[in-house]
């Protein structure tokens, strides 16, 4: 992970950057800091423990669990503090709701 400073890296221009940001659930802090910079056609994974904030992260950016502190930046915009639009079609894993057929 980088700085996050939305400098160009690699000859890349950053899609997103993360810098700094701080997320609660009421009162227990769960991200600390976090800082990422993402590139053009860089692939980043989340990899860690249970509970080491990798779901957090990704609530964090999209808006869902937006963070206290910190700065969010997708494609030039700041973002942070934008609501997240949710939908059943966007929310949802690529797998068949519990109950629902898969077959056509």
């Amino acid at each position: 992970m980088s700085a996050g400073n939305g400098a160009e890296t690699n000859g890349h221009k950053p899609v997103l950057v993360v810098e700094d940001i701080h997320t609660f659930y009421g009162s227990i802090e769960a991200l600390k800091g976090i800082s990422i910079t993402v590139s053009e056609g860089e692939i980043v994974t989340l990899i860690g423990a249970n509970g080491a904030g990798k779901s957090t992260t990704l609530r964090s950016i999209s808006g869902i669990v937006p963070p206290r502190t910190g700065r969010i930046v997708f494609q030039g915009a700041e973002i942070q503090g934008l609501a997240a639009t949710r939908s059943r079609r966007s929310a949802s894993p690529s797998r068949p709701r519990a109950g629902a057929s898969s077959r056509a």
